[in-house]
């Protein structure tokens, strides 16, 4: 996510396209891009769209009512052609969230936070480190939220010490927008990547020093596959 500089557009929300209806009576504002929807939003989306006893017209109107913060019965008494109107406008959900590097900002204001991204795998604290692999395997959709409060750490402060790491993931919820959110990652993932491969070729240079060509050979192939799973995955490749 082009990092940090849409915190203002998702406080000021003057710079959202409007739509209006044909008699012009009434606008409606509407979300149509990642960079202004919030993560609890987008969360709150991906939980209706696995909703299998939901008809696809409810979910479609649930979306809107998300998208366009008005009211269900509101949106069910449009025009039927204005209704499709907006559902097009859905579709940018349809497509895939980033998962390139690109520029982080320095800090995110967040909420009454500032928070400063994770940026120096060294400056990783253990218990951080456990926090983001245990949210990981619970499900990155499911607690997005909890691992970017991982990722994102108050000015001036250590991880989940002296402030209250809830009312941090509530910020996060309501105000960081999913490009930045899904940047953040991508980030962390290609950083956790390399600080790997570089263990592992300085382990594989280490390999020299076994006498038993057969065992170091071996060795040397298991990293080298490892190294090579790493350089292939996709997630967190820099742009």
């Amino acid at each position: 996510m082009p990092f940090g500089q849409s915190m203002e557009r998702m406080q000021d929300r003057d710079n959202i396209q409007y739509y209006s209806t044909e008699k012009d009576m009434e606008k409606i504002q509407i979300i149509d891009n990642y960079r202004e929807l919030p993560i609890g939003d987008y969360q709150d989306i991906l939980a209706l769209c696995k909703d299998e006893s939901l008809e696809e017209l409810d979910r479609q109107v649930k979306i809107l009512s998300i998208l366009t913060k008005v009211d269900e019965g509101t949106l069910l008494n449009l025009p039927i052609q204005d209704f499709k109107c907006l559902t097009n406008r859905m579709g940018f959900l349809e497509k895939e969230l980033p998962t390139k590097v690109s520029r982080l900002a320095d800090s995110y204001r967040i909420g009454k936070f500032e928070l400063i991204p994770v940026t120096d795998m060294r400056k990783v604290i253990t218990a951080q480190y456990i926090d983001f692999q245990s949210f990981h395997q619970a499900g990155f959709e499911d607690h997005f939220v909890e691992i970017l409060s991982c990722l994102l750490v108050p000015k001036g402060k250590k991880y989940n010490q002296d402030y209250d790491i809830i009312e941090v993931q509530d910020a996060i919820r309501r105000n960081l927008n999913v490009h930045d959110a899904a940047s953040l990652y991508a980030f962390f993932i290609f950083s956790c990547r390399e600080s790997i491969k570089d263990m592992l070729t300085f382990s594989l240079q280490e390999t020299q020093k076994i006498k038993d060509k057969e065992k170091r050979e071996k060795i040397q192939g298991q990293i080298k596959d490892q190294i090579r799973l790493l350089v292939t995955s996709g997630v967190g490749s820099p742009m």
